[in-house]
């Protein structure tokens, strides 16, 4: 980061400027109204100090840093607060006063002395009594009058002074010390024009202390003294064009002053720089020319011309004792650059040149034109004295600002201006300026006004300003460029920085005080532009309190006209909060939003202005709506691009919204209160967003949406701190074009350019291990965001969860070829192309079988646990261009799960694949994420893999935790559930030395087994409850008596606090309901509740109905998630709402404005808008009937809206590709006329207790032949095969696969569970048929006849002619079905077979 400063307007007085070279660092310090600024570390380091009244005149004492500043008629002396210190500070010890006469200028000596030149010349020396320091006056002498400049020479034996309008400088000569009293005689030096200005030779004393680093400076100076400064030289320059040299030294102990030479400026030059000999030979290499400038050391003078012409000379024999003979040498002719430099000043004062910063070759130049500027200009010194380069200097510091304290800052419309603001009538239009180190602002113009500015808008580039006044007038303000600028001048972005050439010109105004009396003060101005923009007019508007508004056409040469405009719709009488919305494009755009504002209940809204041109008027539309949740905001704040940031009432709060969407994107509470909030964006619009505080300001970029690490969607990248430069506040902050940020603080300005700090540590952890190719905020802002590479993990994910395993298996293997080549070829591995070279053609197909057979060259033709094994190495040392190692980290966990995915797809459905792939992905981040997530449930409850998928992860569930962490009490089937129920019970009762009977005891009653845990108790010796328990659990407690006693026993348990065991007394006393309660409200396991329900009661039991219904879904409807609202609409048979709910908010499906206020239904993640619901949608819509029909009930409008919103969240999440695949293989289906039809020819729904809906779940997938239940669905269909016929005769879409035709092949369907089929003879052979996971189903005393040209299915077992009887098999065998479990056959016997004469089993089997 480079952070520019524009300190402050300078004072217009001689010597408010100074710079010195301390430590080995220059500083440089000047006045600003009472202000004193310094500057170090390279300009870097800004310290303000705050006097009583305006400062006039500073100096810096190079021997000890000490800074002495005059206002008025005090000298206030600042101290460093150490003498070695990396970032320098000064603070007061002491203050000097002499009389009531005007400090006009001072200057530090030797040994802490200081001469100050009022109507006195008085001569001070700060002593330093054990850490107090105290001027002590050694010398004074009243002047006949006040000394206008003095000077000192580096042995304080010679003092030079000047009044104004004097044409001789008196010399005064140190003749005898002692501690209390100095005696001074006095020379005149006689000039033929009026002195402007002198100096005194310098033999560069740091090089000496460098020398002697043990000793002292002030020890060092008496030895200087009498040996290499007896001669001294002064440097005298007046109005007669002439610079003169004069050299003072002993001779025969006489102290002799000679004009020892002169220097004649050209009519065209007019100003002299020295640069002393010890600065020559500090900077310049040794290698450097001839060695002239080593052996000579000569002075160089550099004569100017006001356009920047030098010409340079060298001055020899000076630095001798006793003095030689002065020649001149003329060298070189040299050019300035322009930026650099000051266009035909009428005045310049150059502080003393020194060497920058100990950079090599660099000096340091400081200009100032006493009209409000300072210039830092840096001069490579080897280029001055080179005979090629003709051109010189670059800019590296401008220095101006205010005079009085910023109000407010307001932005152009295009960004490449802004208008300061004040309390006073003072307002200013600044631009950009590039430095060489960043950029700075220049003024371009001033507006002086009648009454401060209450608003204004600004247009092209700062040239025309509309501005309201507080006396209610409506102003329009000219602001022109310097008209006579070079062309080379304004590439070079330079002008004249005269007051005279920044004036401003109110062409038009129109007063408003009748029409605001009545209505009241507006409260805000915008710009409200047209469709195609016109330079020579602009329309604005006032907005009113009351949501009155008010416009006007604007014009510089017709003037300022009223337009009729509309209100703006409100739901509150009045505006709470409003704001202009931000113009952050990169380019004109007028469709856009303008206005902002929030309702005091949290209702934001957005105001979008349209003009007619032709009937001029003005009507405002609402662009979009969403309600916040937000009450009592502090602030609103809005982008062009569709964001708002609102602060909350606490004012600490920051949340971040997606209007378009109308979701919550991000939230932070900050310790400090928040007082700005700004945005901007790159070319892409990418959003980066300033948050201010007191002193300091965060800057977060927006970053890409992440649904599988749930990673937060902004990221502060940068921290501005100005609490180390100034005591002031922010006022106020802005953004201006191209990345560049100012904040305003006092009369102050801070201006950072796009580049970062990369020490800044918001920026090192923003950036963490990626590699980026340019170190800006813009781009790295583009890195976090915008397309990623194919073989990003969240690309692959993402493309896996597509059904795109084939196109992710391409990648891997190519980005292991990549990587092979970078390793064994020395391949650049910032060449490797974001897409692998892979077809864009490859991205769109979304059938498998489609998909093109790639080969890869030997030794490694597919992929497979080698080639894992090698990319994980590779991955594990390389680092892959724009990814953090954390992402390569999951991209080896990718790689992993893809050998699965291979192992498993032959046997596992597509949605299997979806879950095994989470599953892995929580695997490696458990210690960030407590569990799969809704998404990883959804997959599972669709799969018809159930039981294969549990046996997976069976070995990771062990404990209850273990299984909640799965969630398998959403998923798993119910008797896979009872049976994990009882494992894990068995499990909690071991898992301490000490066996507590109490950690099963919720489980084993789940399951109905007391008898278990009353034999867990009586193994539990030595358990202070054993007896109790023992006693009270004997008891029968079917009877009435004992389920009281148990009830009784849970509330007491409750009011202990032990609640838990109250659950397990409540399930003891057969209450369900009463345990669900306390697992759902006081212990907040809602896992454990729904599998206790299901375990208890089954999948259809009541209280199951409730927990999902009461605890459940008004949550679901406040937090919009869309996830859970499926499961739960799924869970209680109503298929045809649980498709919907993939879509549609919750709280729009069935009643559930009625359980949920609809103003407490606040979205509040973005999250709720997953891309992968519509992927369950696809799958359901093609599932079976009742689904089809409830996706005909979706709107065409919210369907079409959502595929859209679906396509721009996979941009955001960087998945380019994937988006345009998605929308391109979208297809909508016709809304049929004939719903009703298809309603009343689908099965009848089974009313069952407590859960209506279908009896068994619904299994089938596309990948499946037709499950049996959709085979009945179709027979129940038959009667009306007029109507069906009338429905399906069309061509192939989404309703065939439901459709069922006699005589019609099914060979083709491919079964992803073909390893279960067998080809055999006409005699099936037990021993060499695969054993299906459905075997038990089947017959095993028949023999069957199988058509050896079809495979067996899953499902074979159970097809039934359907004009055979649905009990018999064509053989008369009877066919065991899947419903024999549930509903008995009419010929099977009540009675109960008689139990088998085997050995009683003991309970406690499993346990010893």
């Amino acid at each position: 980061m480079s952070l520019n400063y524009l300190p402050g307007r300078p004072q217009h007085t001689n010597q408010a400027t100074n710079q010195t070279i301390w430590q080995g660092h220059t500083i440089f310090a000047y006045c600003s109204g009472n202000n004193l600024i310094i500057l170090s570390n390279k300009f870097t380091r800004l310290q303000t100090l705050y006097l009583e009244k305006d400062c006039i005149a500073v100096d810096i004492n190079p021997s000890n840093g000490f800074i002495a500043v005059a206002f008025d008629n005090l000298i206030n002396v600042y101290k460093p607060i150490h003498q070695v210190m990396k970032n320098p500070k000064w603070a007061k010890c002491c203050q000097v006063f002499h009389d009531d006469s005007l400090v006009n200028c001072l200057k530090w000596g030797n040994n802490n002395e200081l001469i100050v030149g009022s109507k006195y010349l008085s001569f001070w020396k700060i002593v330093d009594q054990f850490g107090e320091y105290k001027p002590v006056l050694l010398w004074n002498k009243l002047q006949s009058k006040p000394v206008y400049n003095v000077t000192i020479s580096e042995d304080s034996q010679l003092v030079a002074s000047f009044s104004k309008y004097d044409k001789f400088v008196k010399i005064w000569k140190r003749d005898s010390i002692s501690d209390d009293k100095v005696i001074f005689q006095l020379t005149i030096l006689p000039h033929s024009g009026f002195i402007t200005s002198m100096r005194w030779k310098k033999t560069g004393l740091d090089n000496i202390k460098k020398q002697n680093s043990s000793t002292s400076l002030d020890e060092l100076y008496p030895y200087i003294s009498n040996t290499n400064n007896q001669t001294q030289v002064l440097y005298t320059i007046s109005t007669d064009k002439k610079l003169r040299i004069w050299v003072c030294h002993e001779w025969n102990s006489r102290h002799m002053i000679q004009l020892w030479g002169h220097l004649k400026l050209k009519d065209d030059q007019h100003f002299f720089i020295i640069i002393d000999n010890w600065i020559v030979e500090k900077s310049l290499p040794n290698s450097f020319g001839d060695g002239y400038y080593k052996s000579v050391k000569p002075d160089l003078v550099i004569q100017g011309s006001t356009n920047g012409n030098l010409e340079v000379h060298a001055l020899e024999e000076l630095s001798h004792h006793p003095p030689k003979l002065m020649t001149k040498k003329t060298l070189f002719l040299k050019y300035v650059n322009k930026a650099s430099f000051v266009k035909d000043p009428m005045y310049l004062n150059f502080s003393e040149i020194q060497p920058y910063d100990d950079t090599a070759n660099d000096l340091s130049l400081i200009i100032h034109d006493l009209r409000g500027y300072i210039r830092h200009t840096v001069i490579n010194l080897p280029t001055l004295l080179s005979e090629n380069n003709t051109w010189i200097g670059a800019l590296e510091h401008k220095f101006t600002g205010h005079t009085k304290s910023i109000q407010r800052l307001i932005r152009s419309s295009d960004g490449e201006a802004v208008l300061t603001l004040s309390r006073f009538s003072e307002n200013c239009v600044w631009k950009p300026q590039t430095l060489r180190s960043g950029v700075t602002l220049r003024l371009k113009n001033y507006i002086i006004t009648e009454s401060p500015i209450k608003d204004a808008v600004v247009h092209g580039k700062g040239s025309l300003v509309i501005c309201l006044l507080e006396n209610n007038k409506i102003q329009a303000w000219e602001c022109p460029d310097f008209i006579s600028m070079t062309q080379e001048a304004r590439e070079m972005e330079d002008e004249e920085d005269d007051d005279d050439n920044k004036i401003s010109y109110m062409r038009q105004e129109i007063d408003l005080t009748s029409q605001i009396n009545e209505i009241g003060d507006p409260i805000l101005m915008s710009n409200t532009p047209e469709l195609i923009h016109h330079y020579e007019r602009h329309f604005i508007t006032l907005v009113f309190k009351t949501g009155i508004t008010k416009s006007f056409e604007v014009s510089l040469t017709r003037g300022i006209f009223e337009i009729k405009s509309g209100p703006l719709e409100l739901i509150d009488n009045e505006i709470y909060k409003i704001s202009i919305i931000d113009p952050v494009h990169a380019s004109f755009t007028s469709d856009r939003p303008l206005l902002a504002l929030i309702s005091k209940n949290g209702l934001a809204k957005t105001f979008k202005g349209q003009v007619d041109t032709e009937n001029k008027t003005l009507s405002w539309v609402k662009a979009f709506e969403l309600n916040t949740g937000i009450k009592d905001a502090t602030k609103i704040r809005g982008s062009s691009t569709g964001k708002l940031c609102i602060i909350d009432s606490t004012g600490k709060k920051i949340t971040i919204w997606e209007s378009s969407r109308s979701v919550l994107e991000y939230e932070e509470t900050f310790e400090d209160t928040i007082k700005d909030n700004d945005w901007t964006s790159t070319e892409f619009g990418q959003n980066i967003l300033s948050i201010g505080f007191t002193g300091y300001a965060l800057l977060y970029t927006q970053l890409r949406y992440d649904y599988t690490n749930y990673s937060p969607s902004y990221l502060p990248i940068e921290k501005i701190d100005i609490t180390s430069h100034t005591a002031h506040n922010i006022g106020d902050s802005i953004w201006l074009k191209n990345g560049i940020f100012a904040c305003a603080s006092g009369n102050q300005f801070y201006i950072k350019d796009k580049s970062l700090d990369l020490n800044d540590p918001f920026t090192h952890r923003s950036i963490g291990s990626r590699k980026i190719l340019s170190n800006d905020i813009l781009h790295l802002s583009s890195v976090l965001n915008g397309p990623l590479p194919v073989f990003h993990p969240q690309f692959l994910i993402q493309a896996l969860y597509a059904n795109k395993i084939s196109l992710v298996v391409e990648i891997i293997m190519k980005l292991f070829i990549e990587l092979r080549n970078v390793t064994f070829k020395n391949q650049n591995i910032a060449t490797m192309s974001f897409d692998l070279g892979i077809e864009p053609s490859k991205f769109n197909i979304t059938i498998e079988k489609k998909y093109p057979t790639v080969t890869f060259p030997d030794p490694y033709p597919e992929y497979n646990k080698n080639v894992n094994t090698l990319l994980t190495e590779y991955l594990s040392k390389i680092t892959l261009p724009y990814m953090t190692r954390h992402q390569q980290i999951t991209l080896i966990t990718v790689a992993e799960a893809i050998l699965d995915i291979i192992k498993y797809k032959d046997i596992v459905d597509d949605n299997g694949i979806r879950f095994l792939l989470g599953v892995r992905l929580f695997l490696s981040h458990k210690k960030t994420q407590n569990g799969l997530n809704m998404r990883d449930i959804t997959w599972a409850l669709h799969s018809d893999n159930k039981e294969l998928l549990l046996s997976t992860i069976d070995h990771h569930l062990k404990l209850w935790k273990d299984a909640r962490n799965f969630r398998i009490a959403y998923w798993a089937k119910q008797e896979d559930l009872v049976k994990k129920f009882e494992n894990i019970a068995k499990l909690e009762f071991t898992k301490n030395d000490i066996k507590d009977p109490n950690n099963c005891a919720i489980y084993y009653l789940a399951l109905k087994k007391k008898q278990v845990l009353l034999s867990l108790w009586k193994m539990s010796v030595g358990h202070p409850e054993q007896g109790k328990m023992i006693k009270f659990m004997s008891n029968d407690f079917t009877q009435p008596r004992w389920r009281t006693a148990a009830l009784k026993n849970a509330y007491a348990l409750l009011s202990k606090h032990r609640l838990m065991d109250g659950a397990v007394f409540f399930l003891l006393g057969g209450s369900v309901k009463d345990c669900v309660n306390v697992l759902c409200r006081q212990i907040k396991d809602i896992d454990l509740a729904i599998a206790v329900c299901r375990v208890y009661e089954g999948d259809d039991s009541p209280v199951l109905a409730e927990v999902l219904q009461k605890y459940i879904l008004p949550d679901v409807v406040i937090q919009n998630d869309k996830w859970t609202a499926s499961f739960i609409y799924w869970k209680l048979r109503k298929q045809e709402v649980a498709i919907r709910a993939l879509i549609t908010d919750p709280i729009e499906l069935e009643n559930n404005e009625s359980i949920v206020c609809k103003e407490a239904c606040v979205n509040k993640s973005f999250l709720v808008e997953d891309p992968a619901l519509l992927l369950v949608y696809i799958h359901l819509r093609k599932r079976n009937l009742r689904y089809f029909i409830g996706s005909l009930k979706v709107d065409e409008k919210l369907e079409y809206d959502t595929v859209l919103r679906v396509t721009n969240i996979l941009r955001r999440m960087g998945c380019d590709l994937l988006a345009v695949s998605f929308i391109r293989n979208w297809e909508f289906v016709e809304k049929s006329k004939n719903l009703s039809q298809l309603e009343s020819a689908r099965r009848q729904s089974i009313t069952l207790p407590g859960i209506s809906g279908n009896a068994i779940l619904p299994t089938t997938t596309p990948q499946l032949r037709k499950s049996l239940f959709d085979k009945m669905d179709m027979r129940e269909m038959e009667p009306n095969s007029t109507t069906s016929s009338s429905v399906f005769s069309r061509t192939k879409n989404i309703l065939d696969d439901f459709s069922l035709q006699s005589g019609s092949s099914e060979s083709g369907v491919t079964n992803i569970l073909n390893q279960y089929s067998s080809s055999v003879s006409n005699s099936a052979k037990i021993s060499t048929t695969p054993r299906s996971l459905l075997d038990q189903y089947g017959s095993s005393t028949t023999s069957q006849v199988i058509n050896p040209s079809t495979s067996k299915r899953l499902l074979d077992d159970f097809e039934v002619d359907p004009l055979s009887s649905p009990d018999k098999s064509p053989e008369g065998a009877p066919i065991k079905s899947l419903l024999n479990e549930f509903m008995p056959s009419p010929n099977e016997t009540t009675k109960k077979a008689p139990p088998q004469n085997t050995k009683p089993r003991n309970l406690l089997d499993d346990f010893m």
